[in-house]
């Protein structure tokens, strides 16, 4: 039995299933299932327990039809247990690929996957970016994080391509002012733009305002999280580019992209299996519910069943421009409010975020935690603690802080015994009250024929 990824029926898939018919995924699917069940039953202590509590057999599982006999896995499971646990046996975590997720459940959690995983990922993201239509020598630009554990001494490839002038892309830090961004922008010309929407919606305002004309990409690609309405519209006029979204995680990776038709996603199912859940059922087109994904292709660390805390709303069995793929309508995805701050100054969240990531790696104490900006001048970090901390921790937190936020503005941090889901469902780790991005009323995802022709969107990337 191979404890690997089927790299040949990988490549068939990318490369045909555009143009294959709905069964042939659904065959795929069933393969792909079976073959990574065994595998995690065998080589992976955590799902060996979690099969032998519930009395299942890999033989037990021959489709997708049978998931429902695994329970569902969530984040809080996995960290429960060493990491060890997790692993397949004979691999080392050392020569893995870790990285770290947004944290937008509030905790931030350490994915793990080979070179060679990682980089079979690339290929359904391409396979999404090129259906939008960017091209392999296009000039890029992504506006988000830096992520140090992706862009490793192990991309060699990627800056091989690069090289070769295939697959540029120019990383820019989204913490930045975005006065500073959009002059970096004016000076690359980006022919396709990606990036955070609250973020390139900052940007629309900048550039509007200060007249650019520098900046014309050809397409801008949105994700990681809710694109609404109003963010499309102002980001396709400040740019004069049409824009596209997609959706996935880090846990699951590429789970769908924009149809430019119709609006929904295509669900990236050679790549991951969702399931919408209403209470414990599968959810019937229209209905909003949690999604629960199995990650076809992650062998070194699986996710079986996997609770990612989005919900979403199901969509058609088969898109109806033509595609072979299912289709999610609508995703209520994580929120990140950019911070208007007294003076016009911004503060992006992620700098408050990145610090408080580095703290909860030295301090233990950190669980769930929540930022909101209450008013122009008052930032509330809450907090819930895995365990009781002393006036010193939370002093130490509370001074690395300060200074992010500026001398003008009110900043005090909380403890509190939870912090609430939004009404979506969905947990914001950042909000701000004085600049919300995100109207409900004019949050996208609605059914096609009520949204007046405009693309249902929004991402989560775990």
């Amino acid at each position: 039995m191979s404890t690997g990824p089927d790299l040949v029926g990988i490549l068939h898939s990318v490369l045909r299933f555009r143009r294959v018919g709905r069964e042939a995924i659904l065959e795929f699917q069933n393969r792909h299932l079976r073959r990574l069940v065994a595998h995690a039953y065998r080589n992976v202590p955590y799902y060996r327990r979690l099969f032998e509590r519930s009395g299942i057999a890999p033989e037990d599982i021959r489709s997708v039809a049978d998931l429902q006999a695994i329970p569902i896995t969530s984040r809080a499971d996995l960290r429960a247990v060493p990491v060890q646990d997790t692993l397949a046996r004979g691999v080392n975590p050392r020569r893995l690929i870790a990285l770290r997720t947004s944290g937008s459940s509030g905790e931030p959690f350490i994915v793990r996957r080979t070179w060679f995983e990682e980089r079979l990922q690339d290929l359904y993201w391409f396979r999404a970016s090129h259906y939008f239509g960017q091209q392999a020598r296009d000039r890029a630009a992504s506006v988000g994080r830096r992520h140090e554990g992706r862009f490793s001494k192990r991309a060699w490839d990627r800056r091989i391509l690069q090289a070769l002038g295939f697959y540029r892309r120019l990383h820019v830090d989204c913490c930045m002012p975005p006065e500073k961004i959009v002059q970096i922008l004016s000076r690359y010309r980006p022919e396709s733009l990606g990036g955070y929407p609250g973020t390139l919606s900052l940007l629309a305002e900048t550039v509007a305002a200060s007249g650019c004309r520098d900046i014309h990409p050809r397409l801008v690609i949105a994700g990681a999280q809710v694109l609404t309405r109003r963010m499309r519209e102002q980001i396709a006029q400040a740019f004069g580019a049409r824009v596209y979204n997609w959706y996935g995680s880090r846990e699951l990776n590429c789970i769908g992209w924009e149809c430019k038709e119709t609006g929904e996603f295509h669900t990236c199912d050679d790549n991951v299996i969702v399931e919408i859940l209403k209470d414990g059922r599968p959810a019937g087109p229209g209905e909003s519910r949690e999604l629960v994904g199995t990650a076809l292709h992650s062998f070194a660390v699986p996710f079986i069943r996997y609770r990612l805390a989005d919900v979403v709303t199901k969509g058609s069995e088969t898109c109806a421009c033509g595609e072979p793929f299912s289709t999610i309508r609508d995703v209520q995805g994580r929120v990140i409010d950019p911070f208007s701050l007294p003076a016009g100054r911004f503060l992006h969240p992620y700098e408050i975020i990145g610090v408080i990531e580095v703290m909860s790696d030295e301090h233990a104490w950190i669980g769930r935690y929540q930022i909101l900006q209450e008013r122009k001048d008052s930032i509330v970090l809450r907090v819930v603690p895995r365990v009781e901390p002393t006036h010193e921790e939370i002093l130490r937190v509370e001074t690395a802080l300060r200074p992010i936020v500026g001398a003008d503005v009110e900043f005090q941090m909380i403890l509190v015994p939870e912090i609430e889901l939004g009404a979506s469902g969905k947990f914001r780790i950042a909000h701000s009250l004085v600049s919300a991005c995100r109207d409900e009323s004019d949050r996208e995802g609605e059914p096609a024929d009520q949204a007046a022709g405009d693309a249902a969107t929004g991402q989560s990337t775990g």
